[in-house]
């Protein structure tokens, strides 16, 4: 919580700043600043490793299993790895991304009431 707040408090900041310095700008200068806030503000955020971080790297992070398998078995899997290792997650997932079935997973509403099979 304490980098989730760390990281709100230094966006708003920034994003004030640059809101006062973009006024009376072209408007794509000042889209490109607001943009370039967004990626500072996501660069800024902490990542913590988790105790067992250098086995969940090894076999969540960098696995084809967990990176690019799109079938069931292996999403299945990914999810029970997770669970294994909870509090643990990838360096370079989003800041969003908590977990493996978190937002950005390979695969996500590929199963399940989804295709030919959900009518």
């Amino acid at each position: 919580i304490k980098v989730w707040l760390e990281l709100a408090l230094a966006s708003l900041a920034l994003s004030s700043c640059i809101f006062f310095l973009v006024q009376g700008l072209p408007m794509k200068v000042a889209a490109a600043a607001i943009l370039a806030s967004v990626f500072v503000s996501g660069v800024l955020a902490n990542f913590e490793a988790c105790k067992s971080q250098a086995t969940f790297d090894v076999r969540m992070c960098k696995s084809h299993m967990c990176g690019d398998c799109t079938l069931a078995w292996c999403m299945e899997s990914c999810q029970k790895l997770q669970e294994e290792h909870s509090g643990c997650r990838c360096e370079d997932w989003p800041v969003a991304r908590v977990s493996y079935s978190g937002e950005g997973m390979k695969g996500a509403g590929k199963y399940g009431d989804a295709g030919d099979y959900s009518k």
